[in-house]
């Protein structure tokens, strides 16, 4: 072997000998940022996955007038995804005046602006949270359906409003299927007849 083979070996070991580097450390490094993101959310209380999302078919079990409603979505068969429509598209401004119709239509007592979470589905179309407002309109409809005092009710939506993420991301939301949850535990324990 002469002097230009070994030449052409070192080479190519010192051209590979970087990109394997390279490879383990960028290996490395994903490996422990996802594990620092999984460690931190766990400190933060985590919460189970079903409480997360807000899954169209379990939306529409709970969609009569003695439930909280969630946002509109855009998600078919439990697939994330939202309606892609321009603030421009006629299709998207027709079905929102349809669902500012539906809202005011199920909560006659309402006065005022319509929280615009409660007429526009979020980008994934499955957000479970509302604003407080978003679940303070709806007080007076879920009382009544499900036989419990409106007091009660109120006291309950405020109970579950959920700060800031780490006190200054984000808005103060309402979990809707947390809410739905504990007005359900309410209803059975308060042995009332319009029982969801």
């Amino acid at each position: 072997m002469d002097g230009s083979d070994d030449h052409r070996h070192e080479t190519w070991q010192g051209a590979l000998r970087p990109a394997a580097v390279m490879l383990v450390v960028f290996t490395a490094t994903t490996l422990a940022y996802t594990g620092a993101v999984a460690a931190v959310a766990r400190l933060l209380g985590g919460t189970a996955a079903e409480t997360l999302v807000l899954d169209p078919a379990a939306a529409a079990a709970r969609s009569g007038p003695q439930w909280f409603h969630g946002r509109p979505t855009a998600a078919t068969g439990g697939v994330s995804g939202g309606s892609n429509l321009g603030p421009t598209n006629p299709v998207l401004a027709a079905t929102v005046s349809g669902r500012l119709a539906a809202v005011r239509g199920e909560n006659p007592s309402h006065e005022g602006p319509i929280p615009v979470e409660l007429v526009t589905a979020s980008g994934s179309g499955l957000d479970p949270h509302v604003s407080p407002q978003g679940a303070l309109l709806q007080v007076a409809r879920v009382a009544a359906a499900s036989g419990l005092p409106e007091a009660d009710v109120r006291r309950l939506v405020e109970r579950s409003i959920e700060p800031r993420s780490l006190g200054v991301f984000g808005q103060p939301r309402v979990n809707v299927i947390r809410l739905n949850a504990a007005l359900e535990a309410l209803v059975l324990r308060e042995g009332r007849s319009g029982s969801p």
